[in-house]
């Protein structure tokens, strides 16, 4: 079994042979380390990060449910395949509000990625356009080809910030998510400093009410319906839980 060393590979060999060439498309970097995931009750997607030499696999806070602290365990869709994967442990950042969670990998970075997670998500500007990714609907649909697998894409707007609680500030982004993107990362040009960032980490979208026309009528239904709106928190949370779980060791 190949497991989680198999795909840090996958993500390490893309760094040094795909151009970030521009800033209107996604780097074959984060295509190869955004991976379909399932914990003990929910699937979903997840990606990687390295910081401070380390490899940590990011996702949505609501996938872990159920899931230990110490030695969770995992599975990752890897070649058309479901690879059941131990991790070390779960961490999540200091407000349970954000929808976060890290599994502490345990398995060295020896090569940075070339995409940062270093406390990014301040360099967004309102009204950019950013990318998300993931792996659509309970089925896992996923990009495919003759010699490699990947998520789909999906490009929004940074449409507003809510930081009224300070410690677990909302991305909305204008853009249609579905089902299965939950846990996905966030993906933005950085324009001062020239990079891809990574913004935050998706927890899925804002429920509307559908409404029904009936013979030219206008009914509130108690269907929900997506909005259009994504529902995100910052990619800093993931990094602060990082670090004070470094600090506590």
């Amino acid at each position: 079994m190949r497991g989680l060393s198999y795909v840090f590979a996958l993500a390490l060999c893309a760094i040094g042979t795909t151009p970030l060439i521009a800033q209107d498309a996604v780097p074959t970097e984060m295509l190869e380390r955004t991976l379909l995931i399932r914990g003990k009750h929910e699937q979903g997607t997840a990606f990687l990060i390295d910081h401070k030499g380390k490899t940590y696999l990011v996702t949505a806070r609501h996938l872990t449910t159920g899931l230990p602290r110490e030695h969770p365990t995992i599975q990752i869709r890897e070649k058309g395949e479901w690879k059941t994967v131990s991790l070390v442990k779960l961490i999540f950042p200091e407000s349970n509000d954000v929808d976060i969670a890290v599994f502490v990998t345990g398995d060295d970075a020896p090569q940075p990625f070339s995409i940062t997670s270093e406390k990014s998500s301040h360099g967004i500007t309102l009204g950019q356009q950013v990318w998300f990714l993931g792996y659509p609907f309970l089925e896992g649909l996923e990009s495919e080809g003759s010699n490699f697998e990947a998520p789909f894409i999906k490009r929004g707007t940074a449409s507003a910030v809510v930081s009224t609680n300070p410690k677990a500030v909302i991305f909305y982004i204008d853009g249609f998510n579905n089902k299965g993107f939950s846990g996905g990362p966030i993906l933005y040009w950085s324009f001062p400093d020239h990079v891809y960032r990574i913004l935050g980490v998706v927890q899925g979208y804002k429920n509307d009410q559908a409404e029904a026309v009936v013979n030219g009528r206008k009914f509130d239904t108690n269907i929900l319906v997506n909005s259009g709106i994504l529902i995100a928190y910052g990619i800093d949370n993931a990094i602060d839980a990082i670090d004070k779980d470094l600090e506590q060791k």
